[in-house]
Formats: structure tokens, sequence, C-alpha cells
């Protein structure tokens, strides 16, 4: 087995780096040595100065890349995934899209986007009551897991919850619902890899399959049964296929 020089998990919005640690039981563990899961700004433990800018994130991400690195990239980590694959080409060996979007709103050029969002109720709830909200959230996510990784929840919710409700849920959300990365996807030329749950309602499969026609050189994959947090919810097909990709590509 390869091992990748360097992996940068990102993760979305309301969330933060500990939504990625049950993914880790299901990966090579010599993979973990290598990657790094930051926090987006006022989310977790990261600092927030009152602005959210996803290519300033990019490029503040970039500058912990000494070397071209695999880039994984959930819903919004996976705009700013885009956004550093584009203007830091060099830096990245591969990229790996889940549950993410180059636009969120639909358009009339863009009919693949949401004609509304319910995001500004849900950063209600988090700011009320982010234990039970977030709980709320990542079990419907869970509806039509695999039986064994509901069992992640009851330790995966205290570990994200214990920094509080983000800072930066209303910046960072105004910065979703503005954003527009289609300009970039077809200077894109790392190998892309698209993993989607069929039964997603906030970034639908749609979005991913768009992603798919604009990116050059990317591959595929739908769980069907998973919704917007494949790699919780179907973590064991989630790992093979991530592990596949990047064991190609490094």
């Amino acid at each position: 087995m390869t091992t990748p020089s360097q992996t940068l998990l990102i993760h979305g919005w309301g969330a933060n780096h500990h939504i990625f640690d049950p993914l880790q039981a299901y990966l090579p563990a010599a993979w973990q040595k290598h990657w790094a899961t930051p926090d987006l700004p006022g989310h977790g433990c990261a600092p927030f100065d009152g602005t959210f800018n996803i290519d300033s994130i990019a490029d503040q991400l970039a500058t912990q890349l000494s070397y071209p690195a695999h880039l994984l990239g959930w819903s919004l980590g996976g705009m700013v995934a885009l956004s550093l694959a584009a203007r830091y080409p060099d830096k990245v060996a591969s990229l790996c899209l889940t549950a993410s979007l180059a636009k969120l709103m639909a358009s009339s050029d863009y009919p693949q986007g949401l004609q509304r969002v319910s995001l500004n109720m849900m950063a209600s709830r988090f700011s009320e009551d982010y234990p039970k909200y977030m709980h709320e959230f990542l079990q419907l996510q869970m509806l039509y897991a695999d039986p064994s990784a509901h069992a992640c929840l009851s330790s995966l919710v205290p570990a994200i919850c214990q920094y509080g409700p983000p800072a930066a849920l209303n910046a960072a959300l105004y910065a979703l619902e503005q954003a527009d990365l289609r300009p970039l996807l077809s200077s894109i030329n790392c190998p892309v890899l698209l993993i989607y749950g069929g039964r997603d309602a906030i970034t639908p499969p749609r979005m991913g399959e768009y992603l798919h026609q604009q990116l050059p050189q990317s591959e595929w994959c739908l769980l069907p049964q998973a919704a917007h947090t494949p790699f919780l919810s179907h973590p064991d097909e989630f790992a093979r296929v991530l592990s596949q990709f990047w064991e190609r590509y490094s």
C-alpha cells in the first residue's frame, strides 16, 4: 500500500474537525499519520475575526501545505477545497468532494441548485441549543445508515459540541449562499473523486453530477442510501472507495 504524502480533511458548515473522527477507524492506520483536520474560521476551536471568505480560507490552508496534498472536502469544506485546488494547483495531488457543490442556489443557467434553503432555520436552532440540534441533524443523516454506523453518534456529538455553537454560523452561511465557483471548475486538472448520497436533500446528487460534467478528471460514486454525511452513514463503502482513489494517485 502506498501512503499519501499529506492529506487535508476540510469539514462543512456548522461542524468542526471532529466530524471526521469516526472515519479514522475505517481507513488504514498508515494514512492517519499524514492527515490534518483543521477547523474553519469560527468553527470548533478556530478563532473568528468576523469575516468568512472561502478564497481567503483556501489561501491560509495552502500555507500549511509544503508539497502536493490529497484534499477531502465535505459540503462547504468542498468549496474551500475547490478554491484551493484552483488557486494552488501545484499543492494539490488529488481532490475528493463529498456532498459538496459549486453553487447552492438555483439560477436560470444553473437549475441544479436549490430553489430555497432551510439553513437559516438550522442556524437559529444551532445557536439556541447546539448539542440538541446537532444530534437531530446527524440522526436525520443516518436514517438509512449501515446499522453499525449509528453507534458513533454517542461519542461524536459531545466531541463536536464541546466548543459550543460556532461563532461563524451566520457569516459562513452567507458565504455559502453567495459563492459561485463554477468559473473555477475547468481549470482544476487534478484527479477528483465525487462521493454523493442518493438521499441527500441539502446537496442532492444533481449538484455532484454537475461537477462531474465540468471537472476534467472526475470520477463519480453514488451511495444510494446515504444522505448528507456519506462518510458517517456508510463508512465502510466510503473508506473503501476513498482509499482506492488515494492509492491510485499517491
